[in-house]
């Protein structure tokens, strides 16, 4: 039984996590943002974005709003190091949903929400999706979008003043492989993350993450 009407949400500065938060924002749940960062945005332009984003959407809740932002930078330069390089994006996403499922336990909330659009990017795929099962088996993980064609989302942007923040510039991740895996095997991707320490990015992720309310 769900009793606290909060929600871990993954922000990044697309146009498609705000509009998923913004739907379970309209439902009558609170938002935390959590967004990673990563060093090569030297002007913080990933940041400054994503603040503008949820200052834009707090017009539409009378809720303080929280954002976690986490230096991802240590994380995949470890997985780019020691794991399959075509596993970077599926590796990534899993470390994601497990700071976000130990976040939500710092926060007393068991709900994540992603902004996934099915076949939107290769961590996206069905095999790719699959992959994050077992990880979040506790947790609700919630998907608003996953049916919704690009079109759509881009209405509800341009619908609720997001479109012109969402569709800024700004610094991407430097991590992506030339070559990313869309049908990942699950033993695979556990091999490879048997070479790092899970926990201890986890553990660091969190301890050491900047925090900013509104």
């Amino acid at each position: 039984m769900i009793t606290v009407r909060k929600f871990i949400s993954l922000l990044s500065g697309g146009l498609d996590s705000p509009i998923a938060a913004y739907v379970m924002i309209k439902r009558g749940f609170t938002p935390i943002f959590l967004s990673f960062l990563t060093s090569d945005d030297y002007e913080g332009s990933m940041k400054i974005k994503v603040i503008k984003i949820v200052k834009i959407l707090s017009k539409f809740t009378n809720d303080e709003l929280k954002i976690y932002f986490i230096n991802h930078d240590n994380n995949l330069e470890g997985f780019k190091q020691v794991c399959d390089r075509k596993l970077t994006c599926v590796l990534c996403k899993r470390l994601m949903l497990r700071i976000a499922k130990q976040l939500g336990k710092l926060e007393e909330t068991n709900i994540i929400v992603t902004g996934d659009i099915l076949g939107e990017q290769a961590s996206q795929t069905l095999d790719n999706l699959y992959s994050y099962n077992n990880i979040i088996q506790d947790c609700i993980l919630l998907r608003p979008l996953i049916g919704c064609d690009k079109q759509e989302v881009i209405n509800i942007n341009k619908q609720i003043g997001l479109y012109k923040t969402s569709s800024d510039a700004s610094a991407g991740c430097q991590f992506n492989p030339q070559y990313p895996e869309t049908h990942a095997k699950l033993f695979e991707v556990e091999e490879s993350e048997l070479k790092v320490s899970i926990n201890d990015l986890v553990d660091n992720s969190i301890r050491s993450a900047e925090i900013l309310k509104f």
